[in-house]
């Protein structure tokens, strides 16, 4: 039986952290890791694993981060994981459906907007965006800026390498639309 396989990278960093050659780090560190889970529950009748890696780019120097010290499961933040009611999941802002034999899987913006990405047979899928939000820590309030890549493939085995042995066949980037 395939499974479906997710991994939610997110890269967050504070307003403060916005010049070049802090850009440069962030965009530098890695956006695939091997998987460290298993399946958890179903999704459409299939297995499902999902996979989260955060790096907190609040920490310094930028150099000294380390993805493994770093990851862990439900890191970084919360994830939304929802059924909408025409039978789709929804794991963010990443919509996942079924039809017939295929999965599909398309982004929804802030404003509603649906953009299809494309068909989880056909290869797996890397799928990013960035927003920010606005975060109350010891009575300041901040923007927390973040990055989200979403890897996404339908497998016939959990390999630990599944995203890192091959490209992936389709890249969304929202921020290019």
């Amino acid at each position: 039986m395939s499974t479906l396989l997710f991994q939610l990278v997110l890269k967050q960093w504070d307003k403060s952290q916005r010049q070049p050659e802090q850009q440069t780090a962030i965009a530098s560190q890695a956006i695939i890791y091997p998987i460290n889970s298993q399946p958890e529950f179903m999704l459409f009748e299939k297995p499902c694993v999902l996979d989260q890696h955060a790096l907190d780019f609040a920490q310094e120097p930028l150099e000294d981060i380390s993805a493994e010290l770093l990851s862990s499961k439900d890191a970084g933040r919360a994830i939304s994981k929802t059924f909408l009611k025409d039978g789709r999941a929804k794991l963010d802002r990443f919509i996942i459906s079924h039809s017939a034999q295929e999965f599909h899987l398309a982004y929804e913006d802030e404003e509603g907007i649906v953009t299809e990405i494309g068909n989880l047979e056909n290869g797996w899928i890397q799928a990013k965006y960035e927003w920010r939000y606005r975060v109350e820590k010891n009575n300041e309030i901040f923007w927390q800026y973040e990055e989200v890549i979403l890897n996404a493939a339908l497998v016939d085995t959990v390999n630990a390498d599944a995203f890192l042995q091959q490209p992936p066949a389709l890249v969304f980037n929202a921020c290019q639309l």
